[in-house]
């Protein structure tokens, strides 16, 4: 066989054109891809996942079963899947991917444990660094670690104690504009209480995460350029068309940088504001701590300095001499930090607090008997500790995050194959009973936090139904849900659990305390005209206009 030399190499080139070159090396990167593309869908359809019940709707090639849940209401979908099928089965992802659903505990405490198996996938990442940056929300194994251990302290009981005083400071600013517009409207007043909530949450995060004033409760007060850029970044009016565009371009960047569309340009854009003006915090914030100490890191304390801000005790436990020097975040990681408060602490506090006041409104006997508890206490600024020892004010708040969950679901893909243990038997597609399930690298799982939540296995037959009184005793079923906060599957468990769940219920807290202690307020509107889009977050929305809000009427307490 001959032997293809360099000088032949070269002749070939010299009697080729460029536009010929050109068309063949898009051809061949085309092929690649398409060829790629093919296998991979491939080995994703032999996954050990077909063997398990499926829903009996046919699965889309692109889209899988993933358009058919966004497009129902409140995770109906979902819901009448574990009906039929029982509370394991398998669903297809977008192109092809199997995903495995399941509401067992243990196979569920397996899953959020094995962090270095199961975690988050490909296209969810790329789409939290779009969105996001580096932070925690995005890093995996060593560097998520790193970043963890660095952030726990800011999140500790006793600074989650500090940052309540911030809670109620934004809580009773809200109460205020509340009471002067029922005076405004002759007694009582109809307003969206989502976007005032909204408003307040962005404040208290932004104080509390960063000591930035956002201002956004500051009526008549022009929106700041962080602020903007946020609520653009973060804005909720997309359609299921919208969403599944997105996913589409997560799946394939190509797609995206040859046609990114008006939502991923309003990212983009949003995104470099953000980091601009964080950018600008971060090193303000840093050069602070360095002056303190002559600008020399060998001295630093990460107890000395006086800022409380979750930004400030993270820089000052980043830069503390005691710190291994491979284990410091660079600026980039630090930023990166700040959009991940953002959205986590912004969109848990402000929406469960949203959905407190549905449920209440729906209730009135349940808000008028929380009314009395918190009326009694003896003081307007409630510390951390008095709150936690309000006890319906505490069964009210576990109920909604039982009841709305605002985080629907999280998604994991095996970096590699492994068997996931089942609690409790089931019978596969075969009708073969099985105790273990197995799964190949690449398969996804669905963890799905609603379906646990509102488990009648777990829960009992009014699982579906807002009943505090049911923290008093809660079912021993609900001890096996792996979750951080006991008994509750919202914050999810494990190495990647929410970090911030502790900060989240104490912002709920303080913000039920002002509202519910200042005003009686019920539905503006009748409850059949609101449901919630099915998704990763769940908001109430109208009916009609699907606009995101909840409509109340206030009425001030004397």
């Amino acid at each position: 066989m001959a032997t293809l030399t360099r000088e032949d190499v070269l002749r070939v080139l010299e009697s080729t054109s460029w536009p010929q070159l050109a068309v063949a090396g898009v051809g061949s990167f085309v092929a690649y891809n398409v060829l790629s593309f093919a296998y991979d869908y491939w080995v994703k359809s032999r996954s050990p996942l077909r063997a398990l019940p499926g829903p009996k709707e046919s699965a889309n090639w692109i889209y899988g079963h993933m358009k058919i849940m966004l497009s129902s209401g409140s995770n109906e979908v979902q819901e009448r899947w574990v009906k039929e099928l029982g509370g394991t089965f398998a669903i297809r992802s977008l192109f092809g991917k199997f995903q495995l659903v399941t509401t067992d505990t243990r196979a569920n405490t397996h899953i959020l444990f094995a962090s270095h198996i199961f975690q988050k996938p490909e296209t969810v990442r790329r789409a939290t660094k779009r969105m996001l940056g580096e932070g925690i929300l995005f890093t995996e194994g060593e560097q998520h670690r790193d970043q963890r251990r660095l952030l726990n302290p800011a999140f500790g009981f006793s600074h989650v104690r500090v940052m309540t005083q911030v809670f109620n400071e934004k809580g009773m600013q809200l109460r205020e504009i509340w009471y002067n517009k029922c005076i405004e409207a002759g007694g009582s007043v109809r307003l969206n209480a989502l976007s005032w909530l909204s408003k307040a949450t962005l404040d208290g995060i932004g104080k509390a995460g960063f000591d930035y004033e956002f201002e956004t409760l500051n009526e008549g007060g022009k929106m700041n350029e962080l602020a903007e850029a946020f609520e653009q970044l973060f804005r909720t009016d997309q359609t299921v068309f919208e969403q599944m565009r997105v996913m589409m371009n997560d799946r394939l960047p190509l797609l995206g940088a040859i046609a990114p569309g008006r939502r991923q340009k309003m990212i983009e854009h949003s995104k470099k504001k953000m980091d601009e003006v964080g950018m600008r915090i971060v090193q303000e914030k840093k050069a602070a701590i360095l002056a303190e100490f002559g600008g020399a890191t060998a001295n630093i304390d990460k107890k000395s300095f006086s800022g409380n801000d979750l930004i400030s005790v993270l820089l000052r436990a980043n830069l503390a001499a005691d710190l291994d020097p491979s284990q410091r975040l660079s600026d980039e990681e630090v930023l990166a930090q700040i959009p991940s408060f953002l959205v986590a602490g912004h969109e848990t506090a402000s929406n469960s607090t949203t959905w407190a006041m549905y449920a209440l409104a729906n209730n009135p006997a349940m808000q008028k008997k929380l009314r009395e508890e918190l009326q009694a206490v003896p003081t307007d600024t409630p510390t951390l500790d008095i709150l936690n020892a309000l006890p319906y004010l505490d069964q009210v708040v576990r109920e909604v995050l039982r009841l709305h969950t605002v985080v629907s679901f999280v998604q994991r893909e095996a970096v590699q194959d492994d068997v996931i243990p089942l609690g409790k038997p089931i019978k596969d597609a075969n009708g073969q009973t099985i105790t273990h399930i197995k799964v190949q690298k690449g398969d996804q799982v669905m963890v799905p936090i609603w379906l646990i939540n509102r488990s009648k296995d777990i829960w009992g037959p009014d699982a579906d139904q807002f009943r505090p009184e049911r923290w008093d005793s809660p079912p021993a079923e609900a001890a096996g849900i792996p979750g951080i906060a006991p008994n509750l599957m919202s914050f999810i468990g494990g190495p990647r659990s929410c970090i911030g769940f502790r900060f989240a219920i104490a912002e709920v807290k303080a913000l039920l305390f002002n509202v519910v202690r200042g005003f009686e307020f019920k539905l503006a509107v009748d409850k059949d005209t609101l449901w919630s889009r099915s998704g990763v977050l769940m908001r109430p929305q109208l009916r009609g206009s699907n606009s995101v809000e909840l409509p109340v009427v206030l009425t001030p307490l004397a």
